[in-house]
């Protein structure tokens, strides 16, 4: 008798133990998952601002060019002028 009940102690005290740990555990997977997300949309917003910035500055298909030359740079390419050659301008 004294034996099941040293038993059924010490088995409660291992379940909440292993219980605060996996909660403890779950909460850290949750606050780094939120922080993630949080740094990702906070990068979304710096991207958004910046494009504004670029257009606001350069004409769209001269933004465009820069933005895909960035993306998926040539190689042996330093810098690039971006000139376009117009007939009869007045």
């Amino acid at each position: 008798m004294m034996g099941n009940i040293v038993v059924f102690i010490c088995v409660n005290v291992v379940g909440a133990l292993m219980h605060s740990l996996m909660e403890t555990a779950q909460r850290r997977a949750f606050l780094d998952t939120r922080n993630c997300i949080a740094a990702r949309l906070d990068m979304e917003d710096e991207n958004e601002k910046l494009e504004r910035l670029l257009l606001s500055v350069l004409p769209q298909h001269v933004a465009m060019e820069m933005k895909n030359d960035i993306i998926s740079p040539v190689e042996g390419q330093f810098h690039k002028i971006y000139i376009q050659k117009h007939e009869q301008v007045r």
